[in-house]
């Protein structure tokens, strides 16, 4: 969920390696983990935007990261409520994180995703991604800016810019715990050919998506009135996590709220809600 409204190779690409960034932030140092992650989401999240079901998950991924800032992941993605393959995205990553500074750090990523045939899944035109951040810790709050070229059947840049604060709401049931709050909030933007894309995959008879390609209770009801090329606003996002923290692990749930950008063509322009739940063990 901490990063919820970017698209689901990085997702994985993030998941296991979010427990592992605040557990060394806390010690002043970096060390050489193995973090297993296990999270149950209760729709697919692509920058803010759903499919036009609604498709529940549950994702596991293993990362490795080193002392010198290098790290490799590999994670599986389920729809809980679709037939057909047991894995509905497999995704492999790498990457490199440095610290600039005490307060400053930048990360480079490449993730390649698997998707099954004909997913419903939105972001299933663009197989790779190249990510880039920079992270500033203000104290007051920690500010984000990160940048994502999606590719694959199409090409799609995305930037997000996101601005959080984490909080230590104290023990629980001894002082080798302790639970932690971090309310957020994200603004995205990016193009639209991966929606354009998804809208074919949607009305092509003779190769229909794993789902009805034309269900009569469409959620929504998605279309491209703009060029897709065209970089615009993609959603306006509220995060809250609230976790238990021990040494080793991370029980963590997330709600996030998102709001369309006027930009993005549906037929129902309304604020929707995701939650997930995840667990975090590192060794």
């Amino acid at each position: 969920m901490k990063k919820g409204t970017i698209s689901l190779a990085a997702l994985l690409l993030f998941a296991g390696n979010s427990y592992a960034q605040r557990d060394s932030t806390e010690e002043g140092a970096r060390q050489t983990t193995l973090t297993l992650a296990g999270i149950y989401g209760n729709n697919a999240n692509y920058y803010g935007q759903t499919a036009e079901q609604k498709l529940p998950y549950v994702l596991t991924n293993a990362s490795l990261r080193l002392k010198s800032g290098l790290y490799f992941s590999v994670g599986s993605y389920k729809l809980t409520n679709a037939g057909g393959p047991a894995i509905s995205e497999f995704d492999l990553s790498t990457g490199f994180e440095v610290d600039i500074s005490k307060n400053f750090n930048a990360a480079l990523g490449y993730s390649r995703s698997f998707f099954a045939r004909n997913s419903p899944l939105l972001g299933a035109a663009n197989e790779n991604t190249l990510s880039a951040s920079l992270v500033y810790d203000l104290k007051i709050f920690k500010t984000g800016l990160n940048t994502y070229y999606a590719f694959g059947t199409q090409r799609d840049l995305f930037m997000s810019f996101s601005a959080s604060k984490a909080l230590n709401l104290g023990s629980l049931f001894s002082k080798n715990d302790f639970i932690s709050f971090e309310p957020g909030i994200e603004v995205v933007g990016g193009t639209l050919h991966y929606l354009e894309e998804y809208i074919v995959r949607r009305d092509r008879p003779e190769n229909p998506m794993a789902f009805d390609s034309h269900p009569s209770n469409r959620e929504l009801s998605y279309r491209i009135t703009r060029d897709a090329s065209s970089f615009d606003m993609i959603s306006y996002n509220m995060n809250f996590l609230l976790g238990y923290n021990r040494s080793n692990y991370l029980i963590e749930s997330g709600l996030q709220v998102s709001t369309l950008g006027k930009n993005v063509s549906e037929s129902k322009q309304k604020a929707r809600s995701f939650f997930n739940l995840s667990l975090y063990y590192q060794f």
